[in-house]
């Protein structure tokens, strides 16, 4: 598939069991927050590497494109990461929406809860049961985590296909 991608949209990977995201900045570069590096400048191929792209509708943004851009390059080379409190969906969610927001977060949370309560129900003594609901969270995980209602756009081997707006 081919299409474009304007500045300030936000895009997401698929990474494992987690869903990446990210700023397009304009002219083929992305800002996001990784584990590790904080916020960094990636080019849209070293941000999908090899899973498939998606763009990321949004819904009712604080602030027009040019200015969510403006808010993701202000915080380049801010280090940190952390998984509770300041991962990448919170890093877009502050430049989107002015607000530090992690939905895959919040569904995890729900899933470790359900998941508790059903181990404590399941008799200690059932590893079976217990092994279930553990398989059975993680795929519902993996299931659930994916970003609001994302559009799959392109392929890595098509990303030259890609024309970007500046």
């Amino acid at each position: 598939m081919t299409g474009t991608i304007g500045p300030g949209e936000i895009l997401a990977v698929r990474q494992g069991l987690y869903w990446h995201v990210g700023i397009h900045e304009g002219a083929g570069t992305v800002v996001s927050r990784r584990p590790g590096k904080g916020v960094v400048r990636e080019t849209l191929r070293e941000f999908m590497g090899e899973a498939e792209l998606h763009i990321v509708p949004i819904d009712r943004p604080s602030f027009p494109p040019a200015e969510i851009v403006a808010r993701a390059v202000s915080r380049l080379n801010e280090s940190g990461y952390d998984w509770l409190e300041r991962n990448c969906e919170h890093f877009v969610g502050e430049c989107v929406y002015g607000k530090a927001s992690s939905r895959q977060l919040w569904v995890a949370g729900a899933l470790a809860g359900v998941l508790a309560l059903g181990g404590k129900y399941a008799a200690a003594t059932n590893f079976v049961a217990v092994l279930g609901l553990g398989i059975a969270g993680v795929a519902a995980f993996a299931f659930l985590s994916k970003p609001p209602t994302a559009i799959p756009f392109v392929e890595a081997d098509d990303v030259t296909d890609i024309v970007v707006r500046t």
